[in-house]
C-alpha cells in the first residue's frame, strides 16, 4: 500500500477518534460530560443505573408530550419531588434501582385510570350494597359459617359496619404527604415493593427468604404497588393491644428488573393490604392481595370495624364478576376468614340471593 494512503488512513482514523471522544456521554436526563453532583456521577458511572436513567428520561418526556396542562404540571411536580427526596438520597445501587423502578411504574401507567379517593370511606357504602344486592356471590371458604353468613347479611344492609378512614391517602408515591412516613422507614425497601421468586411471593422483610433470593436484580421479579395508596392507623381495641398500621396499594406493576420490552401488571404482587410496624417501617408481610384496580375493573377494598374487630373487606370486580372476602387484621381467636366467589359449588348453600 502506498505510504501516502497509509498516512491518510491514519489521519482519518485519528480524526474519527477525536470526534468520538468529543461526543458527550449521556444518560437520558442529563449530559454525563457535565455531571457535577455526586449523584449524577454515580448514575453515569454505573451502566445499570445509567440505562435505567435513559429509560426513565424517555418515558418521562413521552408522558410530557402527551399530557394536557394540568397533567403536565403534575408530572413536573412529582418528578422534582422524586429527584430530591427519592433518587438523590441514594448512596448504593440497590437504592437507585428501587428509585428508578418505582418511578417508572407510575410513569408507565400515568394515563391509565386510578381508583377514586373518597372523602370518607363510608361514601362507598351504597355502591357496596348495590353490588351485594345484584351480583351472584356464593360461599367458597368459610372458617366459621354462622359468622360469615351473618356478616354477609349485615354488609347487604350496612348494619353494624363501621368504615375506617385512612390517615393518609394519595394518588402518587411521590406525594409529599408520604414523606414523613418514608422517613420512618429508616432507609429500608419502599413500602410499595414486593417480589416473586420461583413463582412464590415474598416481602423483603420476611425472615424466611433464602439468602440466594435476596438479590432483587437476579431471578426474582420486582414489582411495585400503584396508587391510590392509603395508610390506616388502627386504634387499640383492648388495653393490652398497640396501634396497628396498615398500608394499602390499589394495584401493582412489574416485574421491573427483567429484560423485557415492557413491564407487566401483577408481576410483583405488591398490591393489597400490608401491616407495618413503626419505627423502622417493618413489614409483617402481605395481609391480603388486592385485585383489579381501576385499570381492569372496580374495587371497594376497605378496612372495617365489625363485631369489635378490625377486618379487611375485599370486594372487587375481575373478569366481569365480583369476588368478596372478609379477613381479620389482627390474628386473634376466633379467627374468621370468609370468601365468596361468582362460581356456585356443589356444597354452596347460600349466596347473595
Amino acid at each position: 500500500m502506498n505510504i501516502c494512503i497509509k498516512r491518510n488512513m491514519w489521519l482519518v482514523a485519528a480524526l474519527l477518534g477525536c470526534l468520538i471522544m468529543a461526543l458527550p456521554v449521556r444518560a437520558a436526563s442529563f449530559d454525563c460530560g457535565k455531571a457535577e453532583t455526586k449523584v449524577e456521577k454515580l448514575v453515569c458511572d454505573n451502566p445499570v443505573i445509567s440505562k435505567l436513567d435513559d429509560k426513565l428520561g424517555k418515558t418521562y418526556q413521552n408522558d410530557l408530550n402527551k399530557a394536557n396542562d394540568e397533567e403536565r404540571q403534575r408530572l413536573i411536580t412529582e418528578q422534582k419531588h422524586w429527584l430530591k427526596y427519592t433518587r438523590n438520597v441514594c448512596i448504593n445501587e440497590t437504592c437507585f434501582k428501587h428509585a428508578y423502578w418505582s418511578r417508572l411504574a407510575e410513569l408507565e401507567i400515568f394515563f391509565e385510570p386510578h381508583s377514586p379517593l373518597y372523602e370518607k370511606e363510608a361514601d362507598k357504602a351504597d355502591a357496596i350494597k348495590q353490588v351485594l344486592a345484584t351480583a351472584p356471590l356464593y360461599e367458597s371458604t368459610f372458617s366459621n359459617p354462622p359468622f360469615c353468613r351473618q356478616v354477609f347479611e349485615d354488609l347487604k344492609q350496612m348494619k353494624s359496619i363501621h368504615f375506617v378512614d385512612p390517615v393518609v391517602q394519595v394518588q402518587s408515591y411521590e406525594d409529599p404527604a408520604l414523606d414523613s412516613l418514608k422517613r420512618q422507614c429508616n432507609g429500608t425497601q419502599p413500602m410499595h415493593f414486593s417480589y416473586a421468586c420461583d413463582g412464590k411471593f415474598y416481602s423483603l422483610y420476611k425472615e424466611d427468604i433464602p439468602e440466594d433470593m435476596k438479590d432483587i436484580s437476579g431471578v426474582c421479579s420486582a414489582g411495585y404497588g400503584l396508587p391510590p395508596f392509603k395508610l390506616f392507623e388502627l386504634s387499640p381495641l383492648k388495653p393490652s393491644q398497640k396501634k396497628h398500621y396498615v398500608f394499602y396499594a390499589d394495584d401493582d406493576y412489574g416485574p421491573m428488573n427483567q429484560d423485557w420490552s415492557k413491564p407487566h401488571p401483577g408481576g410483583g404482587s405488591a398490591a393489597g393490604f400490608d401491616k407495618l410496624i413503626f419505627p423502622g417501617c417493618e413489614h409483617q408481610g402481605s395481609l391480603t392481595q388486592a385485585h383489579g384496580g381501576a385499570r381492569y375493573g372496580t374495587n371497594y377494598n376497605s378496612v372495617i370495624k365489625y363485631n369489635s374487630q378490625y377486618y379487611l373487606l375485599n370486594l372487587f370486580k375481575d373478569h366481569d364478576s365480583y369476588w368478596l372476602s372478609i379477613e381479620p387484621v389482627i390474628q386473634v381467636k376466633p379467627y374468621h376468614v370468609c370468601d365468596w366467589t361468582p362460581v356456585k359449588s356443589n356444597t354452596s348453600k347460600q349466596g347473595s340471593k
